[in-house]
């Protein structure tokens, strides 16, 4: 192959990878956005809060699964919001995880749900329009 070619080739490549890698994320982000919104609407559903309190009173009640809590402890995170650094950090010490973040799944969404509506993430730019959901 002469080097014509061989630069053609790696081109095509290179552009091909971009695309996959572009439609990679443009998934990612909305797997993660419709989870987050179809969490959100079933605790508002039942609480008839707004998202972030719907989520807290979701997460408080005892009529779900230590999995469904986990999940909306990680809808939590992604939302970012400030409102909610108060609660999560008092779930932290209920479920004792301050000293070990990943003691169990729910530890390790309570320590990243914190970090993120501490700092913010890569997400929560999607949920701008959450009260209208």
């Amino acid at each position: 192959m002469d080097k014509k070619r061989l630069k053609k080739f790696i081109t095509y490549i290179l552009i091909i990878t971009i695309f996959f890698v572009v439609l990679s994320v443009i998934f990612s982000f909305h797997a993660i956005y419709t989870g987050v919104k179809n969490v959100c609407v079933e605790a508002k559903q039942e609480f008839g809060q707004d998202c972030v309190q719907s989520l807290i009173l979701f997460i408080r009640s005892d009529g779900h699964s230590q999995k469904q809590k986990t999940h909306a402890v990680w809808a939590l995170g992604q939302l970012a919001d400030k409102e909610a650094i108060a609660f999560l950090e008092d779930l932290q010490k209920e479920y004792t995880c301050e000293d070990d973040p990943k003691k169990s799944k729910i530890c390790y969404e309570i320590y990243k749900a914190i970090k993120w509506c501490t700092h913010g993430n890569a997400t929560n730019w999607m949920y701008k329009n959450k009260e209208k959901w």
